[in-house]
């Protein structure tokens, strides 16, 4: 079954907690700024990395 066009990105723990205005800081606390392969496996992941705007890659100013 495919996912539907209108879910959220998947966020880490702590960058969904962030969202929060007491617990903003905790973006910094993020680890999940890449995705990790599941050794020996092709393909699949062990750990999504999180799809929160501050971790994505800016791109190079033309």
């Amino acid at each position: 079954m495919s996912t539907p066009a209108t879910e959220a990105p998947s966020l880490s723990a702590e960058c969904t907690l962030a969202e929060l205005p007491e617990y903003s800081e905790l973006h910094g606390d993020c680890r999940q700024t890449k995705d990790i392969p599941l050794p020996g496996f092709s393909g699949i992941l062990l750990q999504r990395r999180c799809l929160c705007s501050c971790h994505r890659p800016s791109k190079p100013s033309a």
